[in-house]
Protein backbone atom coordinates (compact mmCIF):
# COMPACT_ATOMS: atom_id res chain seq x y z
CA UNK A 1 0.00 0.00 0.00
CA UNK A 2 2.47 2.30 1.07
CA UNK A 3 4.32 1.32 -2.42
CA UNK A 4 1.26 2.06 -4.38
CA UNK A 5 1.13 5.96 -3.05
CA UNK A 6 4.87 6.42 -3.29
CA UNK A 7 4.51 5.74 -6.86
CA UNK A 8 1.60 7.70 -7.09
CA UNK A 9 2.85 10.55 -5.81
CA UNK A 10 6.24 10.35 -8.24
CA UNK A 11 4.24 10.22 -10.87
CA UNK A 12 1.82 13.22 -9.62
CA UNK A 13 4.66 15.46 -9.60
CA UNK A 14 6.33 14.28 -12.97
CA UNK A 15 3.18 14.20 -14.62
CA UNK A 16 3.48 18.36 -15.19
CA UNK A 17 7.05 18.18 -16.21
CA UNK A 18 6.52 14.96 -19.09
CA UNK A 19 3.17 17.83 -20.53
CA UNK A 20 5.80 20.49 -20.58
CA UNK A 21 8.33 18.42 -22.80
CA UNK A 22 5.42 16.99 -24.57
CA UNK A 23 2.62 19.35 -25.64
CA UNK A 24 3.77 22.49 -28.18
CA UNK A 25 1.93 25.54 -27.91
CA UNK A 26 1.06 27.64 -31.08
CA UNK A 27 2.51 30.38 -32.16
CA UNK A 28 5.59 31.39 -34.01
CA UNK A 29 8.80 30.23 -33.36
CA UNK A 30 12.74 31.59 -34.65
CA UNK A 31 15.72 31.84 -34.73
CA UNK A 32 17.40 34.31 -37.19
CA UNK A 33 16.05 33.69 -40.20
CA UNK A 34 14.53 30.51 -39.77
CA UNK A 35 10.77 29.96 -38.45
CA UNK A 36 7.68 28.06 -37.63
CA UNK A 37 4.44 29.04 -37.46
CA UNK A 38 1.87 26.47 -35.54
CA UNK A 39 -1.96 27.81 -35.61
CA UNK A 40 -5.26 25.81 -35.63
CA UNK A 41 -3.79 23.26 -36.84
CA UNK A 42 -1.59 24.10 -39.55
CA UNK A 43 1.95 24.72 -40.15
CA UNK A 44 4.07 27.01 -42.24
CA UNK A 45 7.86 26.64 -41.79
CA UNK A 46 11.20 28.07 -43.22
CA UNK A 47 14.17 26.11 -41.93
CA UNK A 48 17.80 26.20 -43.14
CA UNK A 49 20.93 24.15 -43.11
CA UNK A 50 19.02 20.64 -42.54
CA UNK A 51 20.24 19.89 -46.03
CA UNK A 52 23.94 19.99 -45.17
CA UNK A 53 24.45 22.49 -47.71
CA UNK A 54 23.14 26.64 -46.98
CA UNK A 55 19.92 25.90 -48.58
CA UNK A 56 15.98 27.46 -46.76
CA UNK A 57 13.31 24.71 -47.16
CA UNK A 58 9.73 26.70 -47.13
CA UNK A 59 6.12 25.08 -46.80
CA UNK A 60 3.08 24.58 -44.98
CA UNK A 61 0.44 21.97 -44.21
CA UNK A 62 -1.56 20.58 -41.43
CA UNK A 63 0.86 19.10 -38.80
CA UNK A 64 -0.15 16.40 -36.05
CA UNK A 65 2.22 15.76 -33.20
CA UNK A 66 3.63 12.62 -32.15
CA UNK A 67 5.46 12.69 -29.47
CA UNK A 68 8.80 13.96 -30.09
CA UNK A 69 7.61 13.99 -34.10
CA UNK A 70 6.39 16.90 -35.65
CA UNK A 71 4.36 15.19 -38.93
CA UNK A 72 3.28 18.03 -41.52
CA UNK A 73 1.74 17.36 -44.51
CA UNK A 74 2.49 19.79 -46.71
CA UNK A 75 0.40 20.91 -49.48
CA UNK A 76 -0.02 24.25 -51.92
CA UNK A 77 2.60 26.49 -50.91
CA UNK A 78 1.31 30.01 -50.74
CA UNK A 79 4.52 31.85 -50.05
CA UNK A 80 7.03 33.31 -52.70
CA UNK A 81 7.32 30.52 -55.93
CA UNK A 82 9.16 30.68 -59.09
CA UNK A 83 6.73 31.66 -62.06
CA UNK A 84 7.44 31.80 -66.03
CA UNK A 85 5.71 33.98 -68.47
CA UNK A 86 5.69 33.17 -72.34
CA UNK A 87 7.09 35.17 -75.11
CA UNK A 88 7.16 35.43 -79.16
CA UNK A 89 9.58 33.23 -80.40
CA UNK A 90 12.58 35.40 -81.40
CA UNK A 91 14.95 32.98 -83.18
CA UNK A 92 12.63 31.03 -85.93
CA UNK A 93 12.14 27.03 -84.77
CA UNK A 94 14.62 27.59 -81.85
CA UNK A 95 13.46 28.16 -78.10
CA UNK A 96 15.53 30.79 -75.90
CA UNK A 97 15.01 30.35 -72.07
CA UNK A 98 16.01 33.20 -70.04
CA UNK A 99 15.94 32.80 -66.12
CA UNK A 100 16.39 36.08 -63.74
CA UNK A 101 16.13 36.57 -59.69
CA UNK A 102 13.12 38.05 -58.14
CA UNK A 103 15.01 41.01 -58.90
CA UNK A 104 15.34 40.83 -62.95
CA UNK A 105 18.50 40.25 -62.97
CA UNK A 106 20.12 36.95 -64.94
CA UNK A 107 20.83 33.89 -63.36
CA UNK A 108 23.89 31.86 -64.39
CA UNK A 109 24.21 28.30 -63.80
CA UNK A 110 21.03 27.25 -63.82
CA UNK A 111 20.13 24.04 -65.29
CA UNK A 112 17.12 23.94 -67.86
CA UNK A 113 16.19 20.64 -69.30
CA UNK A 114 13.86 19.77 -72.28
CA UNK A 115 11.47 16.89 -71.76
CA UNK A 116 9.56 14.70 -74.03
CA UNK A 117 5.63 14.57 -73.53
CA UNK A 118 6.79 11.29 -71.31
CA UNK A 119 8.96 13.06 -68.99
CA UNK A 120 12.54 11.88 -70.43
CA UNK A 121 14.89 13.97 -70.41
CA UNK A 122 16.23 15.31 -74.23
CA UNK A 123 18.71 17.79 -73.46
CA UNK A 124 20.05 19.70 -70.60
CA UNK A 125 22.10 23.08 -70.73
CA UNK A 126 23.04 25.36 -67.97
CA UNK A 127 22.13 29.29 -68.44
CA UNK A 128 25.20 31.72 -69.45
CA UNK A 129 25.89 35.00 -67.95
CA UNK A 130 23.44 36.28 -69.11
CA UNK A 131 20.60 33.62 -67.99
CA UNK A 132 19.79 32.31 -70.91
CA UNK A 133 19.70 29.02 -72.92
CA UNK A 134 19.00 28.12 -76.06
CA UNK A 135 17.15 25.04 -77.95
CA UNK A 136 17.67 24.29 -81.34
CA UNK A 137 15.89 20.81 -81.76
CA UNK A 138 12.41 21.52 -80.18
CA UNK A 139 10.57 18.58 -82.39
CA UNK A 140 9.96 16.58 -79.37
CA UNK A 141 10.22 18.95 -76.55
CA UNK A 142 6.77 18.86 -74.40
CA UNK A 143 7.89 20.24 -71.31
CA UNK A 144 10.96 22.46 -69.80
CA UNK A 145 12.68 22.04 -66.34
CA UNK A 146 14.16 24.59 -64.70
CA UNK A 147 16.07 23.68 -61.71
CA UNK A 148 19.31 25.27 -59.59
CA UNK A 149 20.17 25.16 -55.88
CA UNK A 150 18.61 27.30 -53.21
CA UNK A 151 15.82 28.06 -55.93
CA UNK A 152 12.25 26.84 -56.04
CA UNK A 153 12.32 24.52 -59.44
CA UNK A 154 9.63 24.34 -62.10
CA UNK A 155 8.48 22.56 -65.14
CA UNK A 156 6.40 24.38 -67.87
CA UNK A 157 5.13 22.86 -70.92
CA UNK A 158 6.17 23.63 -73.87
CA UNK A 159 4.39 25.53 -76.97
CA UNK A 160 6.01 25.45 -80.24
CA UNK A 161 7.41 29.17 -81.27
CA UNK A 162 7.30 30.48 -78.15
CA UNK A 163 10.14 32.06 -75.71
CA UNK A 164 10.50 31.80 -72.08
CA UNK A 165 11.37 33.87 -69.16
CA UNK A 166 11.39 32.24 -65.93
CA UNK A 167 11.35 33.98 -62.54
CA UNK A 168 12.92 31.83 -59.60
CA UNK A 169 12.04 32.46 -56.31
CA UNK A 170 14.39 31.77 -53.20
CA UNK A 171 14.11 28.57 -51.00
CA UNK A 172 13.09 25.31 -52.19
CA UNK A 173 9.64 24.91 -51.70
CA UNK A 174 8.30 21.67 -50.61
CA UNK A 175 4.70 20.71 -51.48
CA UNK A 176 2.83 17.81 -51.69
CA UNK A 177 5.27 15.74 -49.29
CA UNK A 178 5.40 14.54 -45.81
CA UNK A 179 7.76 16.39 -43.37
CA UNK A 180 9.11 15.34 -40.00
CA UNK A 181 11.02 17.32 -37.66
CA UNK A 182 11.65 15.98 -34.22
CA UNK A 183 10.40 18.29 -31.57
CA UNK A 184 10.68 18.93 -28.29
CA UNK A 185 9.61 21.84 -26.06
CA UNK A 186 12.34 22.94 -23.90
CA UNK A 187 10.43 25.38 -21.65
CA UNK A 188 7.80 27.64 -22.25
CA UNK A 189 9.54 29.78 -24.77
CA UNK A 190 11.62 27.92 -26.58
CA UNK A 191 11.76 24.81 -28.98
CA UNK A 192 14.37 22.39 -29.67
CA UNK A 193 14.20 21.90 -33.85
CA UNK A 194 15.87 18.73 -35.72
CA UNK A 195 14.72 18.21 -39.46
CA UNK A 196 14.39 14.36 -39.56
CA UNK A 197 12.89 13.88 -42.92
CA UNK A 198 11.69 16.23 -46.11
CA UNK A 199 10.26 13.07 -48.09
CA UNK A 200 9.11 11.04 -45.12
CA UNK A 201 7.22 7.46 -46.34
CA UNK A 202 4.83 6.14 -44.16
CA UNK A 203 5.40 2.49 -44.69
CA UNK A 204 3.05 -0.02 -42.62
CA UNK A 205 4.61 0.86 -39.51
CA UNK A 206 4.77 4.38 -39.25
CA UNK A 207 5.68 4.38 -35.51
CA UNK A 208 8.85 2.02 -36.36
CA UNK A 209 9.80 4.35 -39.54
CA UNK A 210 10.02 7.27 -37.38
CA UNK A 211 12.31 5.28 -35.10
CA UNK A 212 14.76 4.97 -37.68
CA UNK A 213 14.79 8.25 -38.82
CA UNK A 214 15.90 9.34 -34.80
CA UNK A 215 18.74 6.50 -34.93
CA UNK A 216 19.81 7.89 -38.19
CA UNK A 217 19.59 11.57 -37.01
CA UNK A 218 21.91 10.35 -33.84
CA UNK A 219 23.95 8.42 -35.98
CA UNK A 220 25.11 11.48 -38.25
CA UNK A 221 25.28 14.11 -35.08
CA UNK A 222 23.00 16.52 -36.52
CA UNK A 223 22.46 19.53 -34.67
CA UNK A 224 19.20 20.91 -33.88
CA UNK A 225 18.36 24.86 -33.91
CA UNK A 226 16.80 26.36 -31.08
CA UNK A 227 13.77 28.81 -31.30
CA UNK A 228 12.55 30.83 -29.38
CA UNK A 229 8.64 32.26 -29.32
CA UNK A 230 7.67 35.68 -30.60
CA UNK A 231 4.85 37.41 -29.79
CA UNK A 232 3.88 39.20 -32.51
CA UNK A 233 1.90 38.70 -35.57
CA UNK A 234 3.19 36.36 -38.11
CA UNK A 235 4.73 37.93 -41.27
CA UNK A 236 6.06 35.73 -44.29
CA UNK A 237 9.32 36.96 -45.44
CA UNK A 238 10.71 34.03 -47.74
Amino acid sequence: MLLMKTTTLFLWFLLPAFLLHAQITEGTYRTGSDSLSLKDQHAIFRISGFTGLSVAQVGEGKYEQVGDFLIIETGEYSGHKSTSRVLPASRGDSCVVKVVDNGNYPLPTILVESLSKSGKVLEGKVTDQAGKVLFTETDKIGAISVSGMGYHGLTLEYEPAKDYLVLMAENEVLEQKTVVFRCNRIDEETLSLLMLSDDFEMGKNRDRELQKLQKKARRSNRIDKRMKKVYVPYERKF
